[in-house]
C-alpha cells in the first residue's frame, strides 16, 4: 500500500517493537539514507508500502532498487535474539505488485503489551481503589514516560514488563513530553499520580494543581508572590517586581547602562531552525547563546541553555535610555547652533 507521508523514526520504532519478522515499506517521498544489514547506509534512494516477506509475489522476489524510491533513513539495531533489526537494504515485491524496502523486525519478547502498547489487563484488575498502585516506564523512543495503574499484587511482575519495554527502545531525536497517565492527563511538574479502580481496572491520573485561579499546562510553571500566583512559560523568569520581594538591589549607573547598550548592539542576530524541525518549518529569529558568552550575559539564564527574556528586554531599555540621553544632547547642540546663526 503506497504512502506519501514520511514515517517518523518513533512511529516505525513502535511498529518494529510490536511484531517479529520482516516488513517491506513502500514510497514515503523522503531523501534519507537507507540502512543495511551491517548498520551502514547505502547511497541509493529508498522508500515505503507495507507487506510481509514470504515468497512469490509479496515475498522474497526482489525489485530494482530505484522502484522503492527514497530511503527510509531508519537506524539498525541489535535484537535480543542476536539478529539485526531495521532496514536490510533489499527492495522486495509486495503482493499488490508494488515494491517496498524490507525492514527486519525483532521478535516480540514482551508479551505483557499488545501491539498498541497497552499493558496486559490481567495485571490491572481491581475491586476497589485500595487494590491499586502505579508503575512507570518509557513508552516510546522519544523517552516519554508513562505511569500506569496496576494491581498491587502484580506490581513486581508489571514493573519487570515495563523495564523490559524501556530497554527495547533505540535512541530517537524527538521532543520528550511529560509523563502521561492512563486517562491522558500529563504531569505538569513534580506531580504524583493518583490511582483509582475504574470498571474493574486500575487507572492512573495526574490531578491538575491550581495556580491561583489558573491551571498550568505541561509547558508552564506556577510562580508569583503569596496570594497572587500565576502560570508562566517554563524558562521565563517569574515576573515579581515589588521591592518587598527582592534583595541586593543596585541601580545602574550611566556607565553600566552604556556597557549594556554596547553589548546589546554587538549581539549577532540569526535565523535558524531546531534540529527536530523539517526544512519546510518557518525559521525562527533570534541569537545563538554560544555567540555571546553563554551564561555570562544578562540575556541568558543561569543554566546557559535558555534566553532570559526579562534580562534581554531590560538591556533594550538600557540602550533606549542611553540613546534618549544622546538625542537630548544633540538637540541641545542644534539649538545652540541655531542661536549662533541668528546672531551672525
Amino acid at each position: 500500500m503506497s504512502s506519501k507521508t514520511l514515517l517518523s523514526v518513533c512511529a516505525i520504532g513502535a511498529l518494529l517493537a510490536a511484531c517479529g519478522g520482516s516488513v517491506s515499506l513502500g514510497n514515503t517521498g523522503g531523501e534519507l539514507g537507507q540502512g543495511t544489514d551491517d548498520g551502514t547506509k547505502s547511497s541509493s534512494s529508498s522508500s515505503t508500502s507495507s507487506s510481509s516477506s514470504g515468497g512469490g509475489a509479496g515475498g522474497t522476489d526482489e525489485c530494482a532498487k530505484e522502484k522503492c524510491g527514497p530511503a527510509l533513513g531508519l537506524p539498525n539495531y541489535q535484537c535480543s535474539d542476536g539478529t539485526t533489526g531495521g532496514p536490510t537494504g533489499r527492495c522486495l515485491l509486495n503482493k499488490d505488485g508494488t515494491c517496498g524496502w524490507e525492514v527486519h523486525q525483532c521478535p516480540t519478547q514482551n508479551a505483557c503489551f499488545d501491539s498498541s502498547g497497552n499493558l496486559d489487563p490481567t495485571l490491572r484488575k481491581c475491586s476497589v481503589a485500595a487494590d491499586c498502585t502505579t508503575i512507570t516506564y518509557q513508552d516510546n523512543c522519544c523517552g516519554q514516560q508513562r505511569t500506569v495503574g496496576v494491581a498491587s499484587a502484580t506490581k513486581t511482575q508489571a514493573q519487570k514488563c515495563g523495564d523490559t519495554r524501556t530497554a527495547q527502545w533505540p535512541a530517537c531525536e524527538c521532543p520528550v513530553g511529560g509523563t502521561k497517565a492512563d486517562d491522558g492527563t500529563v504531569d505538569t511538574g513534580g506531580q504524583t499520580a493518583a490511582v483509582t479502580c475504574h470498571s474493574g481496572v486500575c487507572e492512573s491520573t495526574f490531578t491538575p494543581t491550581k495556580c491561583g485561579t489558573e491551571i498550568c499546562t505541561a509547558s508552564q510553571s506556577c510562580c508569583g508572590p503569596a496570594g497572587l500566583p500565576a502560570c508562566y512559560d517554563n524558562g521565563s523568569p517569574c515576573p515579581i517586581s515589588q521591592r518587598k520581594m527582592k534583595k541586593d538591589i543596585t541601580y545602574l549607573s550611566v556607565d553600566d547602562r552604556q556597557r549594556l547598550s554596547d553589548e546589546l548592539m554587538s549581539i549577532p542576530l540569526a535565523t535558524y531552525r531546531y534540529k527536530t524541525e523539517g526544512p519546510t518549518e518557518k525559521e525562527h529569529l533570534g541569537f545563538i547563546i554560544d555567540d555571546i558568552g553563554g551564561a555570562a550575559s544578562p540575556a541568558v539564564m543561569a543554566s546557559g541553555e535558555r534566553v532570559d527574556l526579562y534580562g534581554y528586554n531590560t538591556m533594550t531599555v538600557a540602550a533606549v535610555q542611553i540613546q534618549a540621553k544622546q538625542i537630548a544632547e544633540l538637540q541641545r547642540q542644534v539649538e545652540e547652533l541655531r542661536k549662533d546663526c541668528k546672531k551672525k
